[in-house]
């Protein structure tokens, strides 16, 4: 069953990422930054902000600070966010955010979906790094499973790895299936939060099973895929052997 609760403080979370980015940026973005918002109900205006933020802010890595991350992880930020986001990635998220705190209910759910759908690779993968910061997470969770139809690499890292949603929300066939296409892809699965937590005896038969086609078909096997197969899913690929 997905989980229903906030993932974190998210309050004090978004407090604390909105000095990052103001750390990271001139005075001219930061006018820009704080200026930008539209009105509560201006889809498109704010689609237009979202689009213009690479080059308001810039593209270059967040490279986030040890006090930053320890500060957000006692802020129950127990992922590593920020870790693989960019200067404008971060923007991105706040904007979504700054939006969040103006709106509520169908509104908010209607925004962002609008702003992942009719964005850029780029802008997709800052939308699904805000997701587990949005007030009600649970309300996102048909757009962020979708999501993982993608054929793009990284905007499905950007929901896969280093992001506590699909952990958090997802039901078991959806996060099972995540899993399965990052070994695809030749995604290192210790990226995937809270895995450990999800693994099941009917993931590891799906790894198991898995590791078998490849090796009927002459393929290397994940060398990560003993990550999520239980006692018996292991003892029986050894036999196999």
């Amino acid at each position: 069953m997905a989980m229903t609760r906030e993932i974190c403080q998210t309050s004090a979370v978004n407090a604390v990422l909105f000095h990052m980015l103001f750390a990271r940026i001139g005075a001219a973005a930061r006018r820009w930054f704080g200026e930008s918002l539209p009105g509560t109900s201006d889809i498109e205006g704010f689609l237009v902000t979202f689009a213009e933020a690479s080059r308001k802010v810039g593209r270059a890595p967040l490279a986030v600070e040890e006090d930053e991350r320890a500060e957000l992880f006692a802020l129950g930020a127990s992922w590593p966010i920020g870790e693989t986001w960019s200067v404008d990635d971060l923007a991105r998220a706040l904007l979504l955010l700054r939006a969040a705190s103006r709106q509520s209910g169908p509104e908010l759910v209607a925004l962002v979906e609008e702003a992942y759908r009719r964005s850029d690779s780029r802008e997709r993968q800052a939308v699904l790094h805000a997701l587990p910061l949005l007030p009600g997470p649970e309300r996102f969770a048909a757009l962020a499973i979708d999501t993982c139809r993608t054929h793009v690499q990284p905007v499905f890292e950007a929901i896969a790895c280093e992001n506590p949603y699909p952990a958090a929300y997802f039901p078991s066939p959806n996060f099972n299936q995540l899993v399965l296409k990052a070994f695809f892809l030749g995604i290192a699965v210790d990226r995937i939060v809270g895995l450990g937590e999800r693994r099941t005896p009917e993931l590891s038969r799906m790894a198991a099973d898995y590791a078998s086609e490849r090796r009927a078909a002459g393929r290397a096997v994940p060398p990560d895929l003993d990550r999520v197969l239980l006692h018996d899913a292991v003892a029986a690929m050894g036999d196999a052997s």
